[in-house]
Formats: structure tokens, sequence, C-alpha cells
């Protein structure tokens, strides 16, 4: 198919798409007519493409539907649903199943297959339900949505990938099911995976700076709901952050894969891995190495918009190319900004890391002294430390957080120099390392009164007592003095100097 998502599609191409296909209608619409149906289509537009699926959207008159197409194009694909055959229709019998039971879920109506075609390939098509998704963090909707998941759970019904976009809510209210793929009918439901199901709804549902709030309200509508035994508040909320462990760990882990957006590099002289559209060959990796602007030694250089780090391989060493091309698919898919990863290649007993090569770049030292006025410093500072909170958030651990791994362009700020970030569970100690790291790192430029009001803004939703900021500060300020902060263009004698002359740090 030639058609791209979002865009319309002709009714002749479907007909000559689905001409071949094995059509069986629905035990619940047994007089259903494929072809009287298609001839009667007066919109179609496609929603979904890829290479494995496409997904339409269609209508006849004031009816609509939705028709996914799924080919086996990939040789495990073509395994897989030969050794598990039924696995290929179990979308197609789950939501029988769940009309059935009495459960809201959408209507099949057709199931089509192609055996006598080069790829295999197969579609279902239900009738489209009207409604709305329910909005992201949302208390208003917090308590049905718990309601909902014991209702299921009462059916023994146990959905792996429930979250807010697999259901709706009708015109009358009432939520209803869109995708059954991933159901399964257990005969008993442990109450370990109502937990583990429970989590997956929260993550997609709330917001995790303050979860509680939302939290209570949809433990409220599930615990009421005749439920044997009650979930904690801590139980739910653990489940959720394992979900986004794994999420996380999952699609970090699609750079060193082929998929959309990456693929492995596997030449004669070239191995590795790539972000797909960047065609650098191994002509080019020595082209960049004879003809590169040097930037940091001879080991990171800059040619035409990429920033090259190489290392020798040698044994027993870490192989920090190879950390910065993984950690920074990791720090991107939690929404932590880094230079683009473009490609890791291992050439000729060297290693290199491609990365995109920022212009109009400053480090996170000379921005903060450029901006003279009060107002746009302390809104940047805000900004930095909501994005060190997001590395503290997601636990991420960079063990050299200072000011000269920190670039800005345009208002963002970039994390650099990846191979000593590791992902781990943080403790409170070094979250104040970081923060003393951060300190001991920036200029005169930022004053006593806008250092405190940093950590004022990181810690915003926590809400500390006072005596608890109190000793943060005592903490962060007693590892700032053991480091060599002059290379900074910091001096504290004159930093408190200015600030006695300006009167004392207070903050709100």
């Amino acid at each position: 198919m030639a058609e791209a998502p979002g865009n319309s599609c002709s009714k002749h191409v479907l007909e000559r798409n689905f001409r071949d296909f094995q059509i069986e209608a629905s035990p619940l619409h047994r007089h259903f007519n494929f072809s009287d149906w298609l001839s009667g289509i007066d919109f179609c537009r496609v929603v979904k493409n890829t290479n494995r699926r496409q997904v339409y959207h269609l209508r006849t008159g004031n009816n609509g539907y939705f028709l996914k197409h799924s080919l086996l194009i990939r040789s495990k694909d073509r395994r897989r649903h030969f050794l598990l055959p039924l696995r290929r229709w179990a979308e197609w019998r789950n939501l029988h199943r769940l009309n059935s039971a009495g459960v809201p879920a959408v209507k099949p109506l057709a199931r089509g297959q192609l055996k006598s075609g080069r790829i295999p390939s197969y579609f279902i098509l239900t009738e489209q339900v009207t409604g709305h998704h329910l909005p992201f963090d949302s208390p208003e909707h917090a308590e049905m949505i718990g309601h909902y998941a014991a209702f299921l759970h009462r059916h023994h019904v146990y959905h792996a990938d429930l979250n807010r976009n697999n259901f709706l809510a009708d015109s009358t209210g009432e939520l209803v099911l869109l995708d059954a793929q991933e159901i399964y009918w257990p005969l008993w439901l442990p109450r370990m995976l109502k937990v583990h199901n429970l989590g997956r709804i929260i993550l997609s549902s709330c917001a995790f700076d303050d979860p509680d709030n939302w939290v209570k309200r949809f433990l409220a509508g599930y615990n009421g709901s005749r439920m044997e035994r009650p979930v904690s508040l801590s139980e739910a909320i653990e489940a959720a952050r394992r979900h986004r462990r794994r999420h996380y760990r999952s699609r970090a882990k699609r750079c060193c894969k082929n998929s959309t957006e990456f693929e492995q590099v596997k030449l004669p002289r070239l191995q590795g891995y790539k972000r797909r559209g960047f065609d650098w060959k191994a002509r080019d990796l020595e082209t960049a190495r004879d003809n590169g602007t040097p930037l940091k030694g001879r080991h990171v250089i800059g040619y035409r918009g990429v920033c090259m780090k190489r290392h020798a391989r040698k044994r027993l060493h870490l192989n920090r190319c190879l950390a910065s091309w993984k950690m920074s698919r990791a720090l991107e898919v939690r929404g932590i900004t880094v230079p683009r990863a473009l490609a890791y290649y291992e050439f000729e007993g060297y290693r290199y890391y491609l990365a995109e090569l920022l212009n109009e770049k400053l480090h996170l030292n000379a921005y903060l002294s450029a901006l003279t006025d009060e107002q746009l410093k302390r809104r940047a500072l805000k900004k930095l430390a909501l994005w060190l909170r997001i590395f503290h958030d997601t636990d991420v651990w960079q063990r050299d957080f200072k000011s000269s791994n920190i670039m800005c362009r345009n208002g963002d700020f970039y994390m650099v120099d990846l191979d000593g970030v590791r992902i781990c569970q943080l403790n409170s100690r070094q979250k104040i390392y970081n923060l003393a790291q951060l300190n001991a790192s920036v200029s005169n430029a930022v004053s006593i009164k806008d250092r405190l009001r940093f950590y004022y803004y990181y810690s915003a939703g926590y809400q500390p007592s006072h005596q608890e900021r109190r000793t943060v500060y005592r903490e962060v300020w007693n590892i700032t003095l053991k480091k060599n902060t002059g290379i900074y263009d910091l001096n504290f004698a004159e930093l408190i100097e200015s600030q006695v002359k300006a009167g004392p740090a207070r903050i709100s």
C-alpha cells in the first residue's frame, strides 16, 4: 500500500487488495456480505501504515468501521504463526467471547485470509464505536476507570495491555474495549496479576510527579467494587513504576536491533548500529577522521554537522562509545534531551560514536553568564532544575553532573559525555551529590539567592519542610567547598560579599 497515515484511499484499491481473500462473516452477523459492504463505502482513510500492518477507517452512510490488515513479512513472524496458529485469530475469538460474556467491546463483522500469495496476510473488520477517550490525569474519571478494572477482573478478564487508549466512553458513558489482542481468560486471577494490571492502567492515565491524588480516587473505585482484598496505594504505585521501568528498557534496547528507527550494520569492514536514514560508510569515517575539526583532542571530532567520538579497542576496558550509544537512547525515551545519536561503528580496531553536532551551542556557564535580565535567568534556572528532576525521577545517575557537560541551544539543555551515565535506584545522597556538583561548577554569575531558589524549584511537588531544606543546603555547600571551583570562575568570597551588599538571601 502506498498511502500514508491520515491520507484518503481509493475504494478501488481496497477491492483490488482484498479480491483474493477468503472471507468469513462473524456468527454475530451471519448475513453480512463483504462485497456488498465494500461497494457501499463512501469514505476511506488510512489511520496506520507500516510494512507489517495497515489500519483503515471506513464509512458507509452513517456507520463507521475499522479494518486491520496484517502482513507476515518477516520470516520470524511466519514461523511464530506456523508454530502458534491460534494466535492469528486471538483478537477475533476474544471479541466474540467478550460479547457473549456481556463485556462491552467492539463488534466483529468479518475476517479474511490470503493463503496463496507470496506474503501471507489476514484482516479483521469491526464496527466503529462512537465515543471519546478519557483525558489524561483527570481525577474526575479516575474512579470510573477503577470501577471498570474491577468489572473486568470479576469476569476473569486479564488484559495484558490495558491502558486508556484501548477503551473509550461511548455516548451513554459506558466504557468499551477497543483492542482485544492481548486478552486472556484464566480460571483463577491471582491478586499479583490484578495489581500488575492496575499498574499498567496507572502508568497510562496519570502523571508520575504527584500520582497519589489520582491513584487514591482510582483505588476508591476499584476497592469499592466488592473486591475481596483491597489494593493499597503503595502497591499500586510501585506496580506502575515497574511497568515504567520495563517500558523504558524495552524502548531503549531497540537501538541495538533492527526496528523502525534503527538497523544493524554488518559489512565486511564495518559493523555496528545506525539510525535509519543515516548513510555514513567506512569511507566517510576515514574522511571525517582525516579532515574533521578537533573538539576535544583528537578523540572528539566535528565534521559536516556530525560529532564523532572514537576510542581504540582495548581488552578489559569499558566500550565508551557503545555505552554512549545505548545511554543516548535510554535518555531519549525518558524525555531527557541529548544530541541526537546517529550511529555506533567498529572499524579497523577503533570504536566510533556519532551524534548530531549542535550548532550555536553554549556551555551552561556561558549561557547563564550571558543572561543579564534577572527574570530570564531565574526562568532558565527553573527549567534547569526541572530538567535535573527528570534525571532523578527516572533513576538516571550522571556521575559527573557539572556545567561543562551541559550544552544549551535555543533555551534547551543537552547532556553530553554520556559514557558516565548509569541507570540505577538513586538514594538521597546521590541526588544531593549531583546538586553539589552543579553548584560547584556554576560561576559567580548565579547569586546565592538564585542557588537557593534552584533547590526550591527542584523540590517542587515534594514539599520538604523548612528544616529539611536547610539540611540539604548545608550538605550541598559542605561538598561544594571541597571541590576546585576556580576553573569555573566561582569565588565564594566574592559571591558572599556581593550577596551581603544585595541583602539577605530569603526565598518564599
